[in-house]
């Protein structure tokens, strides 16, 4: 299913593989990281963003910590600033409209618990879009996983391998930044503001991107505010939904209620182009392993126990694993090709922190790159998938959609 649809690139069966039938909980090879394959109904796939990449390194956390909901929420965030607001997703903005929950094993034991460990939510006093997510997801939902590897350009940040040691999350409720951000952060909220004042809704939030085929945490060719229509490169697949079909894929993962891809505000793309104000805002990703800007404070981990209902914890019960984290404190790409440089400016790092790196990768040795040649963030690069089925799509759909879309059900319109 997932591969017919695109979210899996077919031809990378040597990145990715399914469980043996006897595994009752993860066994991971080295290298590989563990996806749920809820996950996958929910803004995720191969190859990962960078904001997604360095948003699991600053929390120091990785993919499989995550529940449904949370990796929802994180797709919504990206689809949000991509949209609707015209940017790369800003972490800064991020951590003012939600913090996360991590759930322990029990009082006397402080590890966290595994697969689902953590949760981001909304901030209680926040008065942001309803997302419209259900109560409770599938019960069954960490019983279904798939392995997958990938493989990290010099200079970029990878994701987290799986590992049976509990994660040891930092930083998960901040509570002010530097001066020079807040006021970005102001006017980004000043403007999601006047969106739900237009009438921006839940419904629209998923339309933009579920019903368009874009995948929100994957590498784009281009940005979602570009979209350019059914033959776009970074859609997953060039076939439209039936109505039929988009209904239920909303259902698994929203309560929202659907009428019509035209109905409400409609995003940005290449027909209604963005506005430039915040295109080429800098630092927009989570700051690198171990770094922490200047006046940016950490407010007191909630116990979940105080102000949220046992019913409400859907994502964390079972066993905990973690991720070897990322190297700090070294010179990067000289004994790692895993994690970019910092930056001129980059926010600091704190010195008592101990972490472990991760194995090196073995293969030939880098030669340092020109100084005139940047690499590109892995997010603006085209990938082999869109490289290699752009030619296709056009020819693909017209096979494609008189055997999906059946005499009397109507087709869902391409969202422009």
């Amino acid at each position: 299913m997932y591969i017919s649809a695109g979210i899996i690139p077919e031809f990378w069966h040597e990145r990715w593989r399914v469980p043996a039938v006897n595994e009752v909980e993860p066994r991971s090879r080295p290298g590989e990281f563990v996806i749920f394959t809820s996950f996958l109904d929910r803004g995720f796939t191969l190859p990962t963003s960078d904001f997604l990449c360095q948003l699991l390194a600053f929390y120091s956390i990785k993919i499989s910590d995550l529940g449904p909901h949370s990796v929802q929420q994180i797709a919504l965030f990206v689809a949000l600033c991509e949209c609707y607001l015209g940017c790369s997703p800003y972490f800064p903005l991020w951590v003012t409209i939600f913090h996360g929950r991590a759930t322990r094993v029990s009082k006397s034991d402080q590890s966290l618990i595994p697969n689902g460990g953590i949760m981001f939510q909304v901030n209680s006093s926040e008065t942001f879009i309803d997302m419209a997510l259900p109560k409770k997801v599938q019960v069954q939902w960490r019983k279904f996983w798939l392995y997958a590897t990938e493989q990290t350009r010099l200079g970029e940040v990878h994701i987290p391998q799986y590992s049976p040691e509990p994660s040891v999350p930092r930083r998960l409720n901040m509570r002010s930044l530097p001066h020079d951000k807040e006021e970005v952060v102001k006017t980004m909220r000043s403007s999601i503001q006047a969106l739900k004042d237009a009438g921006l809704t839940a419904a629209n939030m998923y339309n933009c991107w579920l019903a368009r085929r874009l995948i929100p945490m994957r590498i784009w060719g281009h940005y979602m505010w570009e979209y350019r229509g059914q033959n776009d490169c970074t859609r997953s697949t060039a076939v439209e939904w039936s109505e039929d079909e988009y209904r239920k894929a909303l259902a698994k993962s929203t309560t929202a209620t659907f009428t019509s891809v035209d109905a409400g505000l409609q995003p940005f793309s290449q027909d209604k182009p963005a506005h430039k104000r915040w295109q080429k805002i800098a630092n927009h990703l989570p700051p690198l392993a171990g770094k922490d800007p200047p006046d940016m404070t950490e407010g007191e981990e909630v116990d979940e126990d105080e102000d949220e209902d046992d019913g409400d914890r859907t994502e964390s019960d079972s066993e905990a694993r973690d991720f070897v984290r990322l190297p700090r404190g070294s010179k990067r790409g000289a004994t790692s090709s895993l994690q970019s440089p910092p930056e001129e400016g980059a926010w600091e790092e704190k010195d008592t922190e101990e972490t472990t790196s991760p194995p090196e990768r073995k293969g030939p040795a880098k030669g340092p790159a020109k100084e005139t040649e940047e690499p590109r963030p892995k997010r603006l690069r085209q990938t082999v998938l869109e490289g290699a089925t752009e030619l296709q799509r056009p020819l693909l759909a017209a096979l494609d959609a008189g055997a999906r879309v059946g005499p009397g059900v109507k087709a869902l319109p391409t969202v422009k």
